[in-house]
């Protein structure tokens, strides 16, 4: 056995020298926790190396590995596998085939990289037509943070700065296709969909007032406005949020109804969207009367109209008789 490992030693030494200049290198890209197979297959007779040292060999079929668990041979394919990758795996990995009169080598380039996390999307301007959003990543090895739409690249960063997060801005078209936003290295990448419907908002319009029922104790009032996404409805006083609504149904305006306090401060009706906000003050003076005084208003106006009527029946009248005197 001796003997077989010292000749296969001068072989691959023979080997390295006389095949290293001809064997590409080949890359392997690979995360942490994942597992690589090196492609080159040795069955019978050969030698596995990392940056020069030896990992593992085969001998007449028989494998022997320098670390037992991560390093897998398989006796079928011949390829050497690595499981549960470490950063530290990274290297240079030499092949040496000896199953035949002549030494293959095969030369590989393993890089480890961490999986690139998930990028972050935050609105900058929710406001129509200029909506904006802000694509960021933590930065790391080879990353790069790129923004999409329908397979054309938009605009892309990287930095040598892992001190810092990559952030990438990007202009919204409000009727556009979705945009993704990827953050890349080279053995993984993370994407984000930004549709703009989700992040462009029109100004909320302005809440409409209604009286429901003006005569005190129980004056009410009803606050309406237009729906929309993210839409919500409320009513306050002095600081206080009284009561509040929204609704995902957009073809049917929220409204909120409040019952007034006669003597009370203010109320407020606010509508509100992630970009605006509008206000209508409500003073119960306004929409809340004395049913005395609600009397006279309408004894009043009865009246009026009972004197209109009696000067419309006179006027009436005398035109008659004078249309009806001879010679006239």
């Amino acid at each position: 056995m001796r003997l077989t490992a010292a000749l296969l030693g001068l072989v691959w030494v023979y080997g390295v020298c006389r095949s290293s200049a001809q064997s590409e290198v080949k890359e392997l890209k690979c995360i942490v926790g994942d597992a690589v197979s090196l492609p080159a297959a040795v069955k019978k007779n050969g030698l596995f190396l990392k940056n020069g040292s030896q990992i593992a060999r085969v001998v007449r079929y028989v494998p022997y590995l320098t670390v037992t668990g991560r390093l897998q041979w398989n006796s079928s394919t011949g390829v050497l596998s690595i499981t549960q990758l470490k950063k530290e795996d990274s290297g240079e990995y030499v092949v040496q085939n000896m199953d035949k009169h002549e030494v293959l080598v095969s030369v590989y380039q393993l890089s480890v990289y961490d999986p690139v996390p998930r990028p972050q999307v935050s609105s900058r301007n929710k406001m129509k037509p200029n909506c904006s959003v802000l694509c960021s990543v933590e930065n790391g090895r080879e990353v790069t943070l790129s923004w999409h739409r329908e397979g054309q690249t938009l605009s892309h960063t990287s930095s040598p700065n892992f001190s810092s997060p990559l952030s990438l801005p990007l202009e919204i078209e409000e009727n556009s296709a979705p945009y993704g936003c990827m953050a890349a290295n080279p053995a993984s990448n993370e994407t984000v969909t930004v549709r703009p419907e989700e992040h462009c908002f029109d100004p909320v319009p302005r809440p409409q007032m209604s009286s429901r029922n003006k005569m005190k104790p129980s004056c009410s009032v009803l606050c309406s406005v237009e729906n929309g996404r993210e839409v919500t409805l409320s009513w306050h006083r002095e600081g206080q949020t009284l009561s509040h609504t929204s609704s995902p149904n957009f073809s049917s305006p929220l409204s909120l109804p409040l019952e007034i306090e006669t003597n009370s401060a203010p109320y407020s009706c606010v509508a509100t969207n992630p970009v605006s906000n509008k206000t209508v003050i409500v003073r119960p003076e306004e929409h809340c009367f004395d049913r005395d005084i609600r009397s006279l208003l309408v004894a009043g106006i009865e009246a009026f109209i009972g004197i209109l009527f009696i000067i419309l029946m006179g006027t009436y009248v005398c035109l008659l008789i004078r249309s009806n005197t001879p010679g006239s």
